[in-house]
């Protein structure tokens, strides 16, 4: 289901995050060289551009999802969904998470999403 079908917040904006964890997770170490390179690589490099692109479409799609409600900017809700991709980023290279199931990373970001989207 689409995020934009999904009424809940909450469940819209991990319905944008589920699938970059599942695809980062398909093979953990390649996943985790990935990530650091989208930190700390040459944004001038194409591969690494066209990842940077994408973060910038999801971080679009939550910010979507978030401006759903009426109380919060475009601003804000640009800026939550920075937070969001950090939170995401940490949680997929965490060394701890190495051995963790999708289900289980899954579950630790939407528990740190919660408390930013109760703020």
């Amino acid at each position: 289901m689409d995020a934009e079908n999904i009424p809940d917040t909450l469940d819209a904006v991990m319905a944008i995050v589920r699938p970059v964890v599942e695809c980062n997770q398909t093979q953990v170490d390649n996943g985790r060289v990935y990530l650091r390179e989208m930190v700390f690589g040459d944004p001038a490099e194409p591969h690494h551009g066209e990842a940077l692109a994408i973060t910038g479409q999801t971080e679009n799609a939550v910010a979507a999802v978030l401006c759903r409600d009426a109380q919060v900017s475009e601003a804000d809700a640009a800026t939550a969904a920075r937070v969001v991709s950090a939170v995401t980023f940490l949680a997929m290279a965490a060394s701890v998470n190495v051995a963790a199931s999708v289900d289980e990373i899954v579950r630790d970001i939407r528990e740190q999403i919660a408390v930013l989207l109760t703020r």
